[in-house]
């Protein structure tokens, strides 16, 4: 008789360890299914990202300014147009806080190094926090040519 239990005792713990396995199989594929559809979102977010980019993005008025790095009245005019504020030649704190907000950055209406190295960074050039000839250059360039 004693046989007997121990082959039974055997077969329960045959059955309980193929439970547990079969258990620990089920969470593995199930995490691994997780892993996986997360990795495919983030691609599929990563591709809308790149296809956005290479859209062409709609052109904003072209000016006609003369690309000589000095900062004057119609190179502000001509931000302000694309800026969408009131065109007046003067660059004071509507004309940085529509800037600010189109860097993306704290809109405070201050044209501080902050907002000075986000621009340079937008137009590509040194971002030293200095607005001198080339970024007023880089500025110019990218308003005649509607892609500011």
């Amino acid at each position: 008789m004693a046989k007997i239990d121990d082959d039974d005792a055997a077969a329960k713990k045959a059955r309980s360890d193929a439970a547990r396995k079969a258990g620990i199989q089920a969470r593995n594929e199930k995490a691994f299914a997780e892993a996986k559809a997360a990795r495919e979102k983030k691609a599929e977010a990563a591709e809308k990202k790149a296809e956005a980019a290479a859209k062409p993005k709609a052109s904003a008025p072209k000016a006609s300014l003369a690309v000589d790095g000095e900062w004057g009245p119609a190179t502000t005019k001509a931000l302000q147009t694309v800026l969408g504020v009131t065109v007046d030649g003067k660059f004071g704190p509507a004309s940085t806080k529509a800037l600010q907000k189109k860097l993306g950055v704290t809109v405070d209406g201050v044209f501080g190094p902050q907002s000075k190295k986000a621009l340079q960074k937008h137009l590509k050039v040194t971002a030293d926090g200095a607005v001198g000839p080339q970024t007023v250059k880089a500025m110019q360039t990218r308003l005649n040519a509607g892609t500011f």
